[in-house]
């Protein structure tokens, strides 16, 4: 199994209600019909009161599409219904010129339900650590958590593409959580979200955090 975990700032112009709107329901209607598609999940960042709980972390689209392998992945994003429909789509609501990806092992330790609120973190390796010595130690430092209600990792499998197809990072972790608030209290607090980004510093370049909604749409 194969993860493309992808990730894209909206068009300039759009809200993030509009965003969101569109994207869970004419561009999934589309895109949960590539072939060789096995599962899809999009992130909804979360606003509260109008505003991010955490930082704009660079991007407003992060979605999780699993194929049998890179090569059915290749044909389904090759195929005509992807584009002449999806890729067509994509133009109207995303910034493509900025896009990025994974392409990802996925671990599903305790896999997240739909409709859970999770905080997903992107793990990027220091560019003097070597990318299988930076994997190595984030799993050491990011083991399988069992007090949260899921959690989820995607770990590059280091094929990534020409350009900007390169992947974006190393590690995607996804930790599900009851409330918006716990996931951020959770991610202050110094003996658990503090501890876990002390094991990878100076490892890590940067960890880019966004709080969202799990909406599954195959």
């Amino acid at each position: 199994m194969i993860s493309r975990v992808g990730m894209a700032p909206r068009r300039p112009g759009l809200t993030t209600e509009a965003f969101v709107r569109h994207w869970r329901t004419t561009h999934a209607d589309a895109a949960g019909r590539i072939p060789g598609l096995r599962r899809y999940v999009q992130l909804h960042p979360v606003v509260v009161g109008d505003r991010l709980p955490l930082p704009y972390p660079g991007f407003d689209a992060c979605s999780i599409l699993d194929f049998d392998d890179l090569a059915a992945m290749d044909e389904g994003f090759a195929s005509p219904l992807y584009q002449r429909e999806v890729a067509t789509d994509e133009q109207t609501f995303i910034d493509k010129q900025r896009f990025s990806l994974l392409l990802c092992e996925p671990r599903r330790h305790q896999p997240i339900e739909p409709g859970s609120v999770v905080l997903a973190t992107l793990l990027r390796r220091h560019a003097a650590v070597p990318a299988d010595e930076f994997v190595g130690a984030a799993l050491q430092a990011w083991p399988p958590d069992g007090d949260v209600p899921g959690h989820e990792q995607y770990v590059t499998v280091h094929a990534g593409r020409e350009g900007r197809q390169v992947d974006a990072g190393e590690m995607l972790d996804l930790r599900a959580y009851p409330t918006v608030a716990e996931a951020v209290d959770d991610l202050c607090d110094e003996a658990r979200g503090v501890e876990r980004d002390l094991r990878v510093a100076g490892l890590a370049f940067g960890l880019v955090r966004l709080v969202a909604r799990v909406h599954r749409v195959v």
